[in-house]
């Protein structure tokens, strides 16, 4: 796997002001540090006193950065596209639009 840049534009100094996940970057009393997901109360960081968060960007943003495709195993699309398939002339003039396949 080829490794690839991706710029963050990491939120220094403040925290969050949604409860939810987020994409974090962590220092260690060790001088270490790590990527990670935590998650945030509303109050305070979800973790080990032992980890400082140094940065984070909502999990959304970062997702929206990455483009990693879907794996290759998963069946979903074959049965999407053949569900799809069988049910163009039931949507027949609404080809934009989604519908549910049930």
């Amino acid at each position: 796997m080829k490794k690839v840049n991706v710029p963050v534009d990491w939120v220094e100094n403040s925290n969050p002001v949604q409860p939810g996940l987020y994409f974090v970057a962590s220092s260690y009393k060790t001088g270490f540090g790590s990527y990670d997901y935590l998650n945030w109360d509303g109050d305070k960081w979800l973790k080990a006193d032992s980890i400082k968060v140094v940065g984070w960007v909502a999990i959304g943003d970062f997702l929206g950065f990455i483009d990693a495709g879907w794996p290759m195993s998963d069946d979903l699309d074959k049965e999407l596209e053949v569900s799809s398939d069988k049910n163009k002339e039931k949507f027949k003039g609404d080809e934009g639009g989604f519908f549910e396949v049930e």
